[in-house]
């Protein structure tokens, strides 16, 4: 099930939302919810079940619902307080303490920031400290959370429904484990789409070389859009512009990155091709293994290192100064290219071919939900998190898309659809073993090894061992 936005809803939205930066009181009417002090949202009438909101009560009036921010230390694609103190004309910043503001209405109720570290989070919850009803952390911390039985399996949370649109379907499906669920996602924080890889490209470029950029997203849509194409396209581009007979960052190549090891994990995870998977039975598995994935590994590798079409150690600024057709980054990154004067597209990392389903864009390392054992009142919690991530979904995400586009030349509806569809096919990187197997595995990919075999062989006794002991204590659970 995606999660899914009108484009007719977003643009409105938007427009809203723009209108709401240059207001007193920050209360602008979106998707039908209103503007007013009332402590009552009225949404307007849906047929999707997925889109209605949640019931409005009083029965929790002047309780406090507790955020913890355990990534406050951590700058990495965290750009953005979870309650600002003010409104201050800025969409993204009004919007993030609209949807606050909002949800405190709605149920009587305050919530309260907390910043801190993963430390303090192992700490209050070993000490049993009923310290908040919901923090964060980073998806290469959490399993240690999980094995020592510290996070609630939000399967056994009241008050919540994760069949909504507001709830990330994506990450339920990769994060659950024997039929617990004990990290995810919401629209109520989005490090997960900041963290996200995508591919910009400059349509300048594009149109130059023959790439009408109207019929590369028409492309896209049509599931046509692949990891051969974008080779094909990117070899296109190069240019010697210095006449010096080689190709580097002062001349046009075809795909900019800062680094090997993040663009070849954005192109296999693009191409279905993760290290760790989920069978039919949703049991996670060692994709790696397989035959398939050593096909597509060497074919990612081939994209990287042939013909000049990839350069690595460059970014934004040589992008913004037509170096380059495509770049792939993270969408927080795209605050970068407001000052771009030519015009950019942004369109989902490349599958493997057409017959593959989906698109996915891996989001690496971003900070996840979770619920500490300790909370005692888990009906509040579990009402104030469905409320808190409905007014988000309302309000915050079409906010952060325009934030997203701010600046851009043409803020075209294609861009819009795109952000939606990469919203859309989040792929989270099942880190249930740590992280030193899947480490060694893209440093053989910086050396330019095409032969996995016998470093794999190595490590596949351990890692299955490991793999095996945690989901028998899911099953002891």
């Amino acid at each position: 099930m995606k999660r899914t936005i009108s484009l007719i809803i977003l643009c409105s939205m938007l427009a809203s939302l723009a209108a709401c930066g240059s207001t007193s009181d920050g209360k602008t009417p979106t998707d039908g919810t209103s503007g007013s002090d009332n402590t009552t949202t009225s949404a307007t009438e849906t047929t999707d079940p997925t889109l209605v909101p949640p019931e409005a009560t009083d029965k929790y009036q002047g309780k406090t619902y507790r955020i913890f921010n355990g990534y406050s230390d951590q700058t990495k694609y965290v750009t953005n307080d979870i309650y600002p103190e003010e409104i201050d004309g800025e969409v993204l910043n009004d919007a993030l303490h609209k949807r606050c503001a909002d949800t405190e209405d709605r149920l009587g109720i305050t919530i309260e920031v907390t910043d801190g570290t993963l430390s303090n989070i192992k700490n209050s919850i070993a000490a049993a400290d009923d310290f908040a009803d919901v923090t964060y952390a980073d998806l290469s911390s959490i399993m240690g959370l999980v094995t020592e039985g510290y996070c609630r399996d939000f399967y056994d949370i009241p008050n919540i429904d994760l069949s909504k649109a507001w709830w990330d379907h994506n990450a339920e499906e990769k994060l659950s484990f024997d039929g617990q669920l004990y990290y995810t996602f919401n629209d109520h924080i989005f490090t997960q789409t900041e963290n996200c890889r995508a591919v910009f490209f400059n349509k300048a470029i594009a149109e130059e070389i023959g790439v009408d950029p109207e019929g590369l997203y028409q492309t896209v849509r049509d599931g046509k859009w692949t990891m051969d194409l974008m080779f094909n396209y990117g070899k296109m581009a190069v240019k010697d512009l210095n006449g010096d007979t080689k190709i580097n960052k002062e001349d046009r190549v075809g795909v900019l990155n800062w680094g090997f090891v993040g663009l070849g994990e954005a192109l296999l995870t693009g191409c279905d091709a993760e290290i760790i998977k989920k069978d039919a039975g949703g049991e996670p598995y060692f994709y790696c293994f397989t035959e398939q994935f050593a096909t597509i590994y060497s074919k990612v590798l081939d994209f990287l290192i042939n013909d000049n079409v990839v350069y690595l150690g460059a970014g934004a600024n040589e992008f913004m100064s037509d170096h380059a057709l495509f770049m792939v980054n993270s969408l927080v990154d795209a605050s970068n290219l407001r000052e771009m004067k030519g015009d950019f597209g942004i369109i989902p990392t490349p599958k493997y071919n057409e017959e593959q389903e989906s698109y996915q864009n891996v989001s690496p390392n971003p900070h996840a939900m979770l619920v500490p054992t300790t909370v005692q009142d888990i009906d509040f919690a579990g009402a104030a998190m469905e409320e808190l991530a409905y007014q988000s979904h309302i309000t915050l995400l079409p906010a952060y898309y325009e934030n997203v586009l701010k600046g851009k030349a043409t803020r075209d509806d294609e861009s819009i659809e795109m952000l939606d569809l990469i919203h859309n096919s989040v792929s989270y990187v099942i880190k249930i073993i740590g992280t030193k197997f899947s480490d060694a595995i893209y440093a053989e990919m910086q050396k330019k090894n095409y032969n996995l075999s016998s470093m794999l062989e190595k490590w596949r006794s351990q890692v299955e061992t490991q793999l095996s002991d945690v989901l028998a204590q899911f099953a002891d659970k």
